[in-house]
């Protein structure tokens, strides 16, 4: 009997747990980002912000190409993934990541897509980041 209300409490804390951390990833984060990029038509972009900023990048997810977005490659050191969420705006589906940059420097930001049948990834977007430290003049 106590072994049956151990397991029920465990999975009761693990399951509040993880509705926990989905709740905190969503919009209804409260975290605001600093800057949004639409890069719709863009491939490469480049931007300067700084350190401790918010950057959110949106985007069409391109499945009407036959592509799904996989991923994104970054430097972990440089910058923090704050939330991936993908959408609709009217019928089309859109993706957004939000970064925070963690410390000065320069880093590029991958979004990967592969073909929906399957296949092997391509670099879909690319995003050069330059993160420098505010400075009064």
């Amino acid at each position: 009997m106590f072994g049956k209300i151990l397991k029920n409490l465990v999975a009761t804390i693990f399951l509040l747990f993880m509705v926990s951390c989905g709740a905190s990833l969503g919009v209804e984060s409260g975290v605001e980002p600093t800057e949004v990029l639409y890069l719709d038509g863009e491939y490469g972009v480049a931007i300067t912000m700084e350190k401790g900023e918010i950057l959110a990048l949106d985007m069409r997810v391109p499945i009407k190409s036959g592509y799904t977005i996989v991923g994104a490659s970054f430097d972990p050191i440089v910058l923090r993934l704050e939330h991936y969420l993908e959408y609709k705006d009217g019928d089309e589906p859109r993706a957004q990541y939000m970064f925070t940059l963690l410390t000065d420097g320069t880093t590029d930001i991958l979004v990967k897509m592969q073909p929906v049948t399957g296949g092997d990834s391509v670099v879909y977007k690319s995003i050069t980041v330059n993160i420098c430290e505010y400075e009064l003049f």
